[in-house]
Formats: structure tokens, C-alpha cells, sequence
């Protein structure tokens, strides 16, 4: 990665109240964009738009933590000449929370849609930031991990945001966490099955955490840092008591109905740009290879299971691995867009 590349950074905040007339109330969405110098941007500029995990904000696309390096895939696209926009969920981060409680699948999917739109507007109209160019033909690509993934799916089939997705660590057919002993595994699937269809105001997270009997396994292989994995698990998963920078104090209910099977299949089915799939070496499809068929409106997939990787793919000894095929598919996506 070329770090000596300087990175413009910036904090951004959109009103997305717009999007959500059925909640009353002020709803925002906090981002995070990386922007390299103009003069890399090349004929074909592209920027990805990220979103986080449940129980993540949105820097964990930028993990800092003190010894370590080389943890930022945000600092690693953007090194490579790619604008990166990383956002929260709503319920999430430093998003609004106050509607917590009450934000379906959909509302997230409609109110990032429009944080997303709003900035690819400034960037094409050179108001994003003072001195940075007009990019009206800016190639946007959508990333998502676990909950990211699915809202991600949620937003393409509905609002069609994106030239492109990324589905990352997430099942379009039945996202399942994997467990040390099957028995284990198991009795999660048949408890998340039925929390998760119960009505929204009814679902606990919890409850629902509860159900897990080993959060460590699924999300982490076992050569991460133990500085790190300390880090992230010290303060309680999913209900962080305390939480790293990249973590959520909140998680919305709502992500509990993302264990259910096929709960953005509809959405996924009619996602028509092109997809890419990653899923660690140990993850949440029990048959990756059938995870490309869950998109059948699209022409173009691509599907990736990284080796030693587990759940949280940005801990990873091997996420080098993953981001460069991200950013691969983003540049070839933004030149075939092009011509």
C-alpha cells in the first residue's frame, strides 16, 4: 500500500429525515470520506461506499489501534487513487439512535440510499469539499459487511443506489453463524428463526445474543493479534458495555431479522449490476458456492472465500487478500462502465 499518498479526510453528517416521512423526527446519517489527491483519481474515477456490521460503526473499515498497522482499508483504496465513503446505519455509531427501537430493513436501505445520493451529488457538482473537482461520471460501488451486506442488497434491489455491489460476509440465502460444536450451531439457527419473525418492537437483541453460545469462533480466526481481539471483544458482544473505535454501543432490532432465511431475497433477486460475493474461510454461508445464485437478475458475479479468514474479514492475517480483489472489481467495473 502506497502510504506515503496524502489523504484528505473529512466528517460528514446528511439529514435523511427526507427519506423516512413515516418517522417522525430528525434522522441523520454520520460519514467518513478518504479522498485522494485529484490527481489520482484517473480517467475512470471511483469511490466505494461502505457500511458496517451489526454491532461495528464504520470504522471498521479504518481499525487504528496503537503497535499495529497495515488494519485501514479505507487508507488502502483510497492509496490506490479510489475515493472511500464509509458510513453507520442508522441506529448505529454516531448515527441518530433515537428511533432506534422502530427502523426496519427498509428504512435503513431508503436512508442510506439518500446519504449516498447526496454525497455522490457534491462530489459530481465539486461541492463536496473546496478544491476537489466536479465528477459527474463517478463509478459508485457498494460495499457491505454482515448487516452492511444486507442492507446493502436491501438498498439495491429497492433503490437501485449503486453501479456495483460488494456482499461481504453475509448470506442472501440464510446467514448462519458458525459454532466449535454443531449442536451449538444449530440451536441458534431454530431460536434466531423464531425471534426473528416475531414483530419488529418485539425482537430483543438480547435475546437474541444469548442464543450464540461463542462469538470469538465465527468472527475471528485464530492468528489475530490477541492485542486486537481483545480490543474488540473486552467490552461485551453484541451489547458493548465498552467499545473500540470501531465499535457500536447500539445495535437496532432489526438485525436480528437478518438471520432469517431469505429475508432480502426478493431485493437480492433483483439487484441487475454487478455483484461480488466474499466470505471468509469460516463464515456465515454453510454453501458459498451457491450464494452467486441468489442474484438472478445479474450478469456479472463474482464470488470469493478468503483462506484464514473468518467472520470479520478486516482482522484477518489474509484482508490484504480481500481488499485487493475489492478494489480489482471496482476498477474493472468503473472502466467497463465507461467504455
Amino acid at each position: 500500500m502506497a502510504s506515503n499518498v496524502p489523504l484528505r479526510r473529512l466528517e460528514l453528517r446528511i439529514d435523511v429525515s427526507g427519506a423516512l416521512p413515516h418517522r417522525p423526527g430528525v434522522h441523520e446519517v454520520a460519514l467518513t470520506a478518504w479522498l485522494p489527491p485529484a490527481h489520482r483519481l484517473g480517467p475512470a474515477p471511483l469511490a466505494i461506499f461502505a457500511s458496517p456490521g451489526g454491532g461495528y460503526t464504520r470504522h471498521y473499515y479504518d481499525i487504528q489501534h496503537p503497535g499495529l498497522d497495515g488494519y485501514s482499508e479505507a487508507e488502502h483504496h483510497a492509496s490506490l487513487g479510489t475515493i472511500f465513503i464509509a458510513y453507520d446505519h442508522l441506529g448505529v455509531g454516531d448515527s441518530s439512535t433515537a428511533a432506534i427501537a422502530d427502523y426496519s430493513v427498509a428504512d435503513l436501505a431508503a436512508a442510506n440510499d439518500a446519504a449516498v445520493r447526496e454525497v455522490v451529488a457534491r462530489l459530481a457538482e465539486g461541492r463536496l469539499t473546496a478544491g476537489y473537482p466536479t465528477l459527474p461520471h463517478l463509478t459508485r460501488i457498494g460495499i457491505g459487511q454482515s448487516m452492511g451486506g444486507c442492507v446493502t442488497i436491501a438498498m439495491q434491489g429497492a433503490h437501485a443506489t449503486f453501479d456495483a455491489i460488494g456482499v461481504l460476509g453475509f448470506s442472501a440465502v440464510h446467514t448462519t453463524l458458525p459454532q466449535r460444536n454443531e449442536a451449538d450451531r444449530v440451536r441458534a439457527i431454530a431460536a434466531h428463526a423464531e425471534i426473528g419473525n416475531r414483530p419488529l418492537q418485539q425482537i430483543s437483541v438480547e435475546e437474541s445474543s444469548r442464543q450464540v453460545v461463542d462469538f470469538v469462533y465465527p468472527f475471528h480466526w485464530e492468528d489475530v493479534s490477541p492485542v486486537l481481539l481483545d480490543a474488540d471483544m473486552a467490552g461485551g458482544y453484541p451489547l458493548r458495555q465498552t467499545a473500540p473505535a470501531w465499535g457500536s454501543l447500539t445495535v437496532p432490532p432489526c438485525a436480528v431479522t437478518m438471520m432469517t432465511p431469505g429475508v432480502v431475497a426478493m431485493q437480492a433477486a433483483a439487484v441487475q449490476v454487478p455483484v461480488f460475493v466474499a466470505l471468509g474461510e469460516r463464515d456465515v454461508s454453510a454453501e458459498p458456492h451457491g450464494e452467486p445464485g441468489a442474484f438472478r437478475a445479474s450478469r456479472d458475479i463474482e464470488l470469493l472465500v478468503v483462506p484464514q479468514m473468518a467472520h470479520m474479514h478486516n482482522f484477518a492475517g489474509t484482508r490484504e487478500l480481500l481488499w485487493q480483489r475489492i478494489q480489482a472489481f471496482g476498477e474493472r467495473v468503473a472502466v467497463e462502465r465507461l467504455g
